[in-house]
């Protein structure tokens, strides 16, 4: 399957310029439409969250003021002289009590009651021995299993409370303004309508939004969602306090929260609203964006192919034009009268053909015929047969004059030219090669009169792979002459490894020659030089095998030379 590049590159060039227009259009449109959508997105956030902070606040604002009425309220009544005489003495019998009852207590908390619409009840928890009369006095002792009355009984300020869900109700010690030293503990409670109290706030939620308020201790006293929102959407008080930022994501969804402070009673309120509800407002520019995409890209798409026609087209003629000449035909005439750059590229087409045909019948005729006979000659000069035929009658006669040397000497250079020549193929086996490189060594030993030593090292599992020929006997005839031949005190070692690393093949030819001059080794692989052979054996392998192959040289003077040769192993005859 073709990658998505290769598919962009397979395109024609009609579509290429169809599709670069469109691109060149959309990019740029889109990109504004997103900026004006998204510009237009923060602003309808910030000026709707500056409206509901506004609301917010007087909503808070008119909370704040209605719980001081109401704490002005039990200061009222707390510091009521009457009252205080009444919670802080002993009766003795019972028609005290009903004097207090009914001159003092009910019509105080009646007339506060009736001034006050929002309250629902005004008891006074009793330390004395007052009886309980209705709900305006209750013995203390009723009140411990309430939530609020560890907190209330040890504080000496209002503390408000919410103890069950619709119920607001403020506490308070009361205080003794005589200082009589008594032990005597009473509580104030003040029960209020949770509807008329947070009023304010229930006017906020017609504004699509949702209310947390919550105490101190981060209890929810009061909540209030909106209509048109899924439950399972509205996301928990925890998440809302748990977010220090502006905004939350709950299952989903993006709220943008604020929140104010009722100072009289340390509360914090929390309102949300769906960002989506806000950014509603900006779908037209969201459709006006996509009606101007589209009437671009109509306008693109007729450009474009205008401007693909007055080009493509002559392109198209100039592609055929090629494909004739591929197929052999060079009496092609192709001709153009613009002067742009196709306009030039088809002159230039139809000078090219010009000078081909004018080479082919300069050049082509006689040279081929030149050629072929120059190689008639050379096949003609090196007839492989002939040569076999010759080394082999030195052989016999040698044998039969008893010269072993000179018989020794034919066998190794009918071998040597046997495995060379490879009845003309370019590649062979490895133990052909190691057959020949021995051939080569053996005939320069005897030269030498044996005065150098060769070494093998061969994993016998190598003998049957294949490899390119003609690859060793260059370096072990470069390792000879310029390395060992140069020794002053004469002999000398050629040591020839192979070994398998991984998927490849690995020669080394090592002696211990001269040396190379550091000057002469960098530039030995890379540059001709006159008696090393070994540049031409690393273009050969790099041509046949690929770059990552090829001779690595290391070498010190008066030390030694050693030339590594890799290649790629191959078990079976693969090459072409």
């Amino acid at each position: 399957m073709k990658s998505p590049i290769q598919l962009l590159k397979d395109l024609t060039f009609r579509k290429k310029i169809l599709m670069c227009s469109l691109l060149v259009s959309i990019i740029p449109v889109t990109i504004l439409g997103a900026f004006c959508y998204q510009q237009t997105k923060d602003l309808l956030v910030a000026q709707e969250e500056a409206n509901l902070q506004t609301s917010l606040q007087q909503a808070a604002a008119s909370l704040d003021n209605q719980i001081q009425i109401y704490n002005n309220l039990s200061d009222y009544l707390a510091f009521d002289t009457d009252l205080n005489d009444a919670a802080n003495r002993v009766y003795s019998n019972y028609m005290e009590l009903y004097d207090v009852y009914t001159e003092t207590i009910s019509p105080l908390f009646l007339s506060m009651k009736n001034l006050h619409d929002g309250v629902e009840r005004i008891t006074l928890y009793s330390g004395t021995n007052m009886e309980k009369h209705g709900d305006m006095v209750i013995p203390l002792a009723e009140a411990r299993s309430e939530l609020w009355y560890d907190v209330s009984i040890h504080s000496s300020t209002i503390n408000w409370f919410s103890p069950t869900k619709g119920t607001i109700c403020s506490v308070r010690r009361m205080p003794d303004p005589y200082y009589r030293g008594n032990s005597i503990e009473n509580l104030l409670y003040i029960g209020i309508q949770s509807e008329k109290l947070f009023s304010p706030l229930q006017e906020l939620s017609k504004n699509a939004c949702g209310i947390y308020l919550v105490d101190s201790a981060g209890q929810t006293i009061y909540a209030q969602d909106f209509s048109g929102l899924d439950t399972a959407n509205i996301p928990p008080v925890e998440i809302i306090l748990g977010t220090p930022s502006s905004s939350v994501h709950w299952n989903r969804m993006e709220y943008s929260v604020i929140s104010s402070k009722i100072p009289s009673c340390n509360w914090n309120v929390y309102l949300y609203k769906p960002i989506h509800l806000i950014t509603d407002a900006a779908t037209p520019i969201v459709l006006t964006v996509l009606l101007i995409i589209l009437i671009c890209l109509v306008l693109v798409v007729l450009i474009g192919w205008l401007l693909s026609y007055a080009v493509v087209n002559r392109i198209e003629k100039l592609r055929k034009a090629m494909q004739k000449v591929e197929a052999g035909n060079l009496e092609v005439t192709i001709t153009s009268e613009s002067h742009d750059e196709v306009g030039d590229l088809i002159r230039s087409f139809q000078r090219m053909l010009h000078e081909i045909n004018a080479l082919i019948n300069e050049v082509y005729t006689g040279k081929l015929a030149q050629k072929e006979a120059e190689m008639r000659a050379l096949q003609a000069q090196i007839n492989p047969h002939f040569l076999y035929n010759c080394l082999s009658l030195i052989n016999w006669r040698a044998i039969r004059a008893n010269a072993p040397d000179i018989s020794e000497m034919a066998q190794l250079l009918s071998t040597f030219y046997r495995t060379t020549l490879n009845k003309g193929k370019k590649v062979t086996t490895v133990a052909d090669e190691l057959k020949n490189t021995r051939s080569y060594i053996d005939t320069q030993r005897i030269m030498h009169s044996n005065q150098f030593h060769a070494i093998y090292d061969i994993e016998e599992s190598l003998y049957s792979d294949w490899m390119l020929n003609l690859l060793l006997q260059p370096l072990v005839e470069n390792a000879i002459i310029h390395g060992v031949d140069q020794r002053p005190e004469g002999g000398g070692t050629v040591r020839i490894t192979a070994t398998q690393k991984k998927d490849t093949i690995v020669f080394t030819v090592e002696d211990n020659g001269v040396g190379i001059d550091p000057q002469i080794l960098p530039n030995l692989l890379t540059q001709d030089s006159d008696g090393y052979g070994i540049k031409n054996v690393h273009e050969r392998v790099q041509l046949y095998y690929g770059k990552e192959y090829g001779l690595q040289l290391e070498s010190k003077q008066n030390v030694g030379t050693r030339v590594t040769l890799t290649i790629p192993a191959c078990p079976k005859e693969c090459h072409n």
